[in-house]
C-alpha cells in the first residue's frame, strides 16, 4: 500500500503529517501484523516510530514473576515507540497485536529530521504526550480507589466504538484474560462481575466476546459503582 494513500485515507494520520518535509514522507515504510503477534518485545531496542493505521494494539508490562499488566489499548491513529527513540532506550512494554494490525513507521534517524524541522508536529507530540500520562495517571488513581466493577463498566462503554451492531446488541470482542491482565485481578474475579451484569440482563457474554444489551443499563451500573 502506497504512504500516501494510507495519509490521504486516514484522517488523523493526515492531521499529524500534513507539515512533513517530502524528504521525510517518502522514508516512511508499511508493514502487517496478525493478530497475536508481538510487533515489539519489552527491554528489546527498536530504532521506529509507530503510527497505527488500522486495527487494536495491547500495551502491556510484564513483571519478573511473569504477572502481566495491560496498560492500554491502542487504535488507528494512535502512535507509540516515541518514549524510547529519542535516546534509544529498551521499550518499556510489550506492543502486541490485539486484531490484524497495519502500521507505517520511521526509523530513529529521520523521526529526529521531522520533529526538528516540522514544529505542527513537535507541538503534536507534546500535546498528546501531556494526554497520555493525563489517563495513564486517571487510569492508577481508579485502579486504586475505585471498584473493579466500575472499572469493567469503564471499559466496556469505552470499547463500544469498535464493536459490531447486532439485532440484539452491540458485540465487542473481549479475551477475558487480557481483562484480566488489564486489571491486575484474577480471571475469577472478572468472571464474578460479568456473572453480575448478566445476571442483570444488561450483557451477555460468550468464550470470545461480550454482547452489550442494554447501553443505557451499563451506563447507570457505571455510575452506581463509582460510588461504592
Amino acid at each position: 500500500m502506497h504512504i500516501i494513500e494510507i495519509i490521504e485515507s486516514n484522517r488523523a494520520i493526515k492531521k499529524m503529517l500534513r507539515d512533513c518535509p517530502y524528504e521525510i514522507l517518502s522514508r516512511w515504510e508499511f508493514k502487517e501484523y496478525s493478530k497475536g503477534q508481538i510487533i515489539c518485545y519489552q527491554d528489546m531496542q527498536y530504532e521506529y516510530f509507530y503510527i497505527i493505521v488500522k486495527g487494536y494494539a495491547n500495551i502491556s508490562l510484564t513483571a519478573e514473576n511473569g504477572k502481566k499488566y495491560s496498560q492500554a489499548i491502542y487504535k488507528k491513529g494512535d502512535y507509540f515507540g516515541e518514549l524510547e527513540i529519542f535516546d534509544n532506550k529498551p521499550y518499556i512494554c510489550s506492543i502486541e497485536a490485539l486484531t490484524d494490525i497495519q502500521v507505517i513507521c520511521i526509523s530513529r534517524e529521520h523521526f529526529l529530521k521531522w520533529i526538528d524541522k516540522d514544529r505542527h508536529f513537535s507541538l503534536h507530540i507534546t500535546r498528546t504526550l501531556c494526554d497520555s500520562f493525563y489517563k495513564l495517571s486517571r487510569l492508577a488513581g481508579e485502579n486504586t480507589l475505585y471498584s473493579l466493577k466500575y472499572r469493567i463498566c469503564n471499559y466496556l462503554l469505552y470499547r463500544l466504538d469498535s464493536g459490531v451492531k447486532s439485532s440484539v446488541g452491540i458485540e465487542i470482542e473481549v479475551d477475558k484474560e487480557q481483562l484480566s491482565e488489564r486489571f491486575a485481578v484474577t480471571s475469577r474475579s472478572i468472571n464474578r462481575v460479568l456473572q453480575q451484569l448478566k445476571e442483570s440482563k444488561i450483557i451477555d457474554v460468550s468464550s470470545n466476546s461480550i454482547n452489550i444489551i442494554d447501553i443505557e443499563g451499563l451506563k447507570k451500573e457505571e455510575i452506581l459503582s463509582r460510588k461504592e
